[in-house]
């Protein structure tokens, strides 16, 4: 394996929790609502149980620390602490979800964006990062449009 899927930080998602607005956007407020989408949440990247589970939706920047063009946008996580993606492979919640896989180079130039095949994405990973200017992939709802994890090398 070649890579590892990153969700967003504890830290940011603790905080998030915790203060109910977003951490790196201070004066953007944080909403706490009932599931009423799949999501997923951004931290254990697990879909939502619409109608059961409550999910706090905030603003984040996907791009903090890696480009200096923010790229603001909203997520969830579960209303409650849960156990952060930390597993080598591709998330199993998520490869059945309509999901663009974004690979980009420096400052967040977009070197190129397909469509997920879950049967494939071991080689379209791979693919994508056997081009020299791709330092990181996002993957991104296909639907929704927002983020939802990043890929790193290993």
């Amino acid at each position: 394996m070649s890579y590892k899927v990153v969700p967003i930080s504890q830290e940011i998602t603790n905080e998030a929790r915790k203060t109910l607005v977003s951490p790196q956007y201070k004066s953007f407020a944080a909403t706490v609502s009932l599931a009423n989408g799949y999501g997923p949440c951004r931290s254990c990247l697990r879909v939502f149980d619409q109608g059961n589970e409550r999910r706090i939706g905030f603003t984040f920047n996907a791009f903090e620390g890696l480009s200096t063009l923010p790229d603001p946008g909203p997520v969830f996580v579960h209303e409650h602490e849960c156990e952060a993606f930390d597993r080598e492979g591709f998330p199993v919640d998520i490869l059945g979800l309509p999901i663009y896989l974004e690979a980009f180079g420096r400052e967040s130039d977009l070197a190129k964006r397909i469509r997920m095949d879950p049967d494939r994405i071991e080689i379209q990973i791979d693919d994508l990062f056997a081009m020299d200017e791709v330092r990181f992939i996002n993957l991104r709802n296909a639907e929704a449009g927002c983020f939802i994890a990043r890929v790193e090398r290993l």
